[in-house]
């Protein structure tokens, strides 16, 4: 059994934090909210942007695991949340003696600047564009030059309960051009989770890991494919409109080879098998 502080226990978070308690270790969850996460966790409320409020952590921490979401879409937000709420947790750590084995942190495909349809993978050159992209980077850098032996986790688009924004786009006639193609990439919630519980046991089973994994589905799908498909899926959707350019600013294919190398078997290999799970539930 491990001790494992959970900071930014939100919807990755809290889920990842009621599994490994399921699995019998010990462990914490720091969030903003007052609301307890699930049976077996222990919920501490506090703010990664206000150093006061780390005090009360867990001593003996053995794993951290860095799962926050920026409340603000800006790059005051991100810089606060990511690069800045990072420094804070690990200096609060390190200012009671702290010595965890392991860090990890969840980032974004949005640290790839490549737009070309190319594929990309933990090898491949992060120049982002954009705040967000450049925020995550830095954040990523903060924790690997951090004193705690860490890996960052870069999902793309998340999707899965209370995310259905694509599919609320195929039910409003959401229609994009099949050419020029543009490449989209995803992974389902609980695979996310799933994702972050293997490399924990894994690292906790005294396994080498790496730095950086990129964790998505193993098939990049073109926009037009997924919202195709899923207008034939749903059936009953309104005509079609075109969707503004802002949807479709990333064009690149991701690649989950290292992951799979590492012997992580995905719940959900595409976005058909997941979209037909998450739309089942939602009774369509």
């Amino acid at each position: 059994m491990a001790r494992i502080l959970v900071v930014g226990a939100g919807d990755i978070g809290g889920q990842l934090a009621i599994k490994l308690a399921q699995a019998n270790h010990d462990v914490w969850a720091l969030r903003r909210s007052d609301i307890a996460i699930g049976e077996g966790v222990h919920t501490i409320q506090g703010d990664v942007s206000e150093p006061e409020t780390l005090l009360d952590i867990p001593s003996d921490v053995d794993i951290l695991v860095y799962t926050v979401a920026s409340p603000e879409f800006s790059k005051e937000g991100y810089h606060k949340y990511y690069y800045r709420g990072i420094c804070h947790v690990l200096h609060a750590l390190k200012a009671q003696g702290q010595e965890p084995k392991y860090a990890f942190f969840t980032s974004s495909s949005s640290v790839y600047h490549q737009m070309d349809a190319s594929w990309v993978d933990e090898d491949s050159p992060t120049e982002p564009n954009s705040f967000a992209g450049k925020e995550l980077l830095q954040a990523e850098g903060a924790l690997a030059k951090g004193y705690i032996p860490a890996t960052s986790v870069r999902f793309p688009g998340i999707y899965g309960p209370g995310r259905t924004r694509m599919i609320e786009q195929a039910r409003q006639g959401g229609h994009c051009d099949p050419t020029p193609e543009v490449w989209t990439n995803r992974i389902h919630r609980d695979d996310c989770v799933g994702v972050l519980q293997f490399l924990i046991e894994k690292v906790l089973a005294g396994e080498k890991i790496d730095d950086i994994y990129m964790a998505c589905d193993s098939e990049p799908a073109t926009l037009y494919d997924i919202l195709e498909w899923m207008k034939d899926r749903i059936g009953d959707v309104e005509p079609d409109y075109e969707l503004p350019e802002a949807t479709r600013r990333a064009n690149r294919r991701c690649s989950n080879k290292r992951l799979i190398a590492e012997g992580y078997q995905f719940q959900f290999n595409n976005y058909q098998e997941g979209y037909e799970f998450v739309l089942k539930e939602l009774g369509l």
